[in-house]
């Protein structure tokens, strides 16, 4: 049994922040979900890139202990996005997006991914992350999700919730799926859609998770300079998951999200992320547990 089957987008990114800008940057949900991820434990990823995109990254999450024999290398162009961060907006202008091979994406788990304790998609359409929960054995599921689904198939989106463990929004969308204005309100509403657990990434403010057993919120890491805020969200839940994995509460695994975020955001692309070690996530732990204590 696979410990974490995770299955997403791998791309490419042109990245411009009041920082500077990076042509070609190595991103995609999945990417960073394995970095943060393998961190706590092993990764199993499902993808598809061109061999436009750098097979060192790929290597690189293979000396982490990823399994990426279910990240298919094929002929023609990987996922391209091009986006903008405007000083005091949080989300991107997207300039450009070029699905390329993930426009055909069509996942193949090797028969050993079949089975694993925990299941993560990814940005995918409500159609295939139902069909991917019903073919994949697991103990958790988990998703994420975008407003593009929310609003164009948000009734598919609305009866697969009853289906997933955990989902991971960020409070726009929350509010958008829950019609309820507010992190806390939309948590608990979405709550009452059918997962077990919400946890609502908040960006600045750090994330709030909601249970049937237990609420809790804490603030993000402070971090002295943002440099790219892309994939911070991504590495939140593999952090969280990863965590999860190896036997941590959900607090605990909320406090691990917003570390592994924290490291994504000092630098372009994988760059931070790719390199960052356990002793300095607990370094990021004990000063979170400092913040919130009083």
């Amino acid at each position: 049994m696979k410990e974490i089957v995770a299955i997403g987008s791998i791309a490419l990114d042109d990245v411009e922040t009041p920082y500077g800008k990076r042509q070609g940057a190595v991103g995609g949900s999945l990417t960073y979900f394995s970095f943060a991820a393998s961190l706590f434990a092993p990764v199993a990823l499902v993808g598809v890139v061109g061999k436009d995109f750098p097979m060192e990254v790929l290597e690189a999450l293979k000396k982490r202990g990823c399994d990426i024999r279910g990240v298919e290398i094929r002929e023609g162009r990987s996922f391209r996005w091009a986006g903008k961060y405007i000083q005091g907006q949080e989300d991107p202008q997207t300039l450009k997006t070029e699905l390329g091979l993930f426009a055909e994406f069509d996942p193949r788990p090797p028969e050993d991914y079949l089975k694993t304790r925990i299941l993560y998609l990814g940005n995918l359409s409500p159609s295939l992350q139902r069909v991917l929960i019903r073919r994949i054995e697991h103990e958790i599921s988990a998703m994420d999700t975008m407003n593009h689904w929310i609003e164009s198939n948000r009734g598919e989106l609305i009866s697969l919730l009853q289906e997933v463990d955990i989902l991971f929004i960020n409070k726009k969308e929350a509010e958008m799926l829950s019609g309820q204005h507010g992190s806390f309100p939309s948590c608990q509403r979405l709550l009452e859609m059918g997962p077990k657990m919400v946890v609502v990434k908040r960006g600045e403010a750090g994330a709030l998770l909601c249970s049937q057993e237990d609420q809790a919120v804490l603030p993000a890491f402070p971090v002295k300079k943002v440099v790219d805020p892309t994939g911070a969200g991504d590495s939140f839940a593999g952090g969280f998951l990863g965590a999860l994995a190896s036997g941590a509460t959900p607090r605990r695994a909320l406090a691990t999200g917003i570390a592994l975020s924290s490291f994504t955001v000092e630098s372009f692309s994988v760059d931070r992320l790719s390199g960052v070690t356990g002793k300095e996530v607990e370094e990021r732990l004990r000063i979170l547990r400092e913040l919130v204590s009083f």
